[in-house]
């Protein structure tokens, strides 16, 4: 063959064909007769746009192909494949790029010494998954889907990863771990079981939170030794019976690891696509298997093929008219909420239009702490006050400067509490309670959401306080945290306790917000996406606050980026099965 043949054979009609330009693939249509065609191509370089040839060969009675602008290769469809199929032109030694499941027989010969390459690699060699959503979740089921040998493309409709991930600030819960350990802290998974399936109530799904809390050490291990997250301080939030709540020295824990896990991904280029500003649209599927989805980016509407890991958060944002709070809890819609614009519910509606079934949907966990902004009080959406902030010893009062509730009760008890008290609620912090989240105190200063007083008397100027009522409720705190008297309110928990009117204080003005969603896809145990009826829908996987029934009726403080990554690593894992 002379320099710039090729060949190219088809068994079908009706071909869909692949042209590739830097590595991003493009559809165009061809149509072959039965047999072999041998087409004449122009050097690759000066080859015109939209070049067409046409040249019978042999038996063949007509052979047509049109050919995109100069630099594309071409590859060619011609019929079922298997799944890990793939295919790579290569030119000089450069891959251009790659073509997925395409079962094609593409031979460019002759150029400069054979510098063109194509090469069709068998079912054995890889599987692929795709996963939606770039949270903490979606990450996690990557890195795990990575480790099983597939190859990986992670889609997000926001401009950058990380989602609701990022913001998360107490911790991540783990029970048994060095951390503890080296605390002289003893906790077992059955232990947290307990508190967690308590938290849960009538909701509770035994499978579903044996998964979370038996991986829950060694999840945080893979953190830990993988990525070099710092996971060694641990504190204890409401609703916990022993401190489990893992965090680092630095600043917010979310960040911490999804960062890290955002520079791993991207360090993997090789193996691990990611696509950003892409808007997932449908799922695809083939005989009862769910083979991929199609997604517009940059406007253009593309596939990808590969087994599905739905990764996308939850609906905590959702307040369109016929949206889900608007379906399943009405009541919410004026409140503000800590989550992103993206959390609006996307994959639910993409494993339901597929026959995914949903759980527990008016599920919906209100935050009783988030900050109100004096410069916009009315603001929708609202930094989230961490929990950590209670659970270092900081204290809730009302606009009388009393006590109203054990600040370290589940979510839901702070929630109802706050909501019957009198407005505005603030938190206080001693300065031992504000050494201990330094980093997180900072910040929020910065932004103008925490103020720091000199002393009680400045408060009480600043705010029309009482300083009368402000020394009785620190008295009161400090014979409950001595054990002199016992706490009305059930606080069992005192760490930093000591308050008094000549010390500075830092303090904010806090309101309830949405913040999670526990309803959402219904999966087992492996991360399945069930259906109505229970059974797995094949190739589809659903992880982090995306899925429901883990929580029950409410979630444990700590336990979001735990489930994140628990059951991303559980989907990713199943996605190469």
């Amino acid at each position: 063959m002379a320099k710039g043949d090729a060949l190219l054979t088809s068994r079908v009609e009706g071909l869909q064909c692949l042209a590739s330009k830097e590595g991003r693939w493009q559809r165009y249509s061809s149509s072959f007769a039965d047999g072999l065609c041998g087409l004449h191509l122009p050097t690759i370089p000066t080859m015109p746009a939209h070049h067409e040839v046409s040249k019978p060969l042999g038996n063949t009675s007509s052979c047509h192909a049109t050919l995109p602008a100069p630099g594309h290769f071409v590859a060619c469809n011609d019929g079922p494949v298997q799944r890990s199929d793939f295919h790579e032109v290569v030119v000089a030694g450069r891959t251009l790029g790659r073509v997925e499941h395409a079962n094609v027989v593409f031979v460019v010969s002759a150029y400069e010494a054979a510098s063109f390459r194509y090469a069709r690699h068998a079912a054995m060699s890889t599987s692929r998954t795709i996963v939606v959503g770039g949270g903490l979740a979606g990450l996690s089921a990557a890195h795990t889907a990575l480790e099983n040998g597939a190859t990986v493309v992670l889609l997000d409709k926001k401009p950058a990863l990380g989602g609701n991930s990022v913001k998360a600030s107490s911790g991540i819960n783990g029970a048994g771990t060095p951390a503890q350990q080296a605390n002289n802290i003893i906790d077992t998974p059955e232990a947290f079981y307990r508190d967690t399936e308590a938290s849960a109530r009538d909701l509770a799904r035994p499978h579903l939170i044996k998964a979370l809390t038996d991986h829950s050490a060694p999840t945080l291990q893979w953190l830990v030794d993988t990525f070099g997250v710092d996971l060694s301080l641990v504190t204890r939030l409401g609703g916990h019976s022993i401190p489990r709540t893992h965090r680092g020295k630095g600043g917010a824990p979310g960040w911490a690891m999804t960062s890290a896990l955002v520079k791993a991904l991207e360090a993997k280029s090789d193996r691990a696509q990611i696509v950003k500003d892409a808007k997932v649209t449908a799922l695809l599927k083939d005989g009862g298997r769910v083979t991929g989805v199609e997604y517009e980016v940059g406007g253009e509407r593309r596939t990808e093929h590969g087994a599905v890991v739905i990764a996308t958060g939850g609906y905590a944002a959702d307040f369109a008219p016929g949206g889900f709070l608007a379906q399943h809890r009405a009541d919410l819609t004026a409140l503000p909420t800590t989550n992103g614009d993206h959390a609006t519910g996307d994959g639910h509606r993409l494993a339901a239009s597929l026959g995914g079934a949903l759980c527990d949907m008016d599920q919906v966990q209100v935050h009783p702490t988030g900050f109100v902004d004096p410069k916009d009080p009315d603001a929708k959406t609202k930094f989230l006050a961490a929990e950590a902030l209670r659970g270092v010893g900081g204290l809730l009062i009302d606009k009388n400067g009393a006590r109203f509730v054990n600040e370290l009760d589940r979510r839901d008890a702070v929630t109802a509490a706050m909501q019957k008290a009198e407005a505005p609620i603030r938190l206080l912090l001693n300065p031992q309670a504000a050494a201990a989240l330094e980093a997180h105190c900072k910040f929020y200063q910065s932004k103008g959401l925490m103020k720091r007083y000199e002393n009680a008397a400045e408060l009480a100027q600043d705010t029309g306080l009482s300083l009368s009522s402000l020394e009785a409720t620190f008295k009161s705190h400090q014979a409950y945290a001595d054990g002199r008297e016992k706490d009305p309110f059930g606080k069992s928990n005192f760490d930093n306790a000591t308050y008094t009117l000549d010390e500075p204080l830092l303090v904010a003005q806090m309101t309830p917000v949405v913040h999670y969603t526990m309803g959402g896809i219904t999966v087992d145990d492996q991360a399945r996406v069930l259906d109505a009826s229970g059974a797995p829908i094949p190739g589809l996987f659903a992880a982090g606050e995306a899925i429901g029934g883990v929580h029950g009726r409410n979630r444990l403080g700590g336990s979001s980026l735990l489930e994140a990554v628990v059951f991303g690593r559980i989907a990713g894992k199943s996605s190469t099965a």
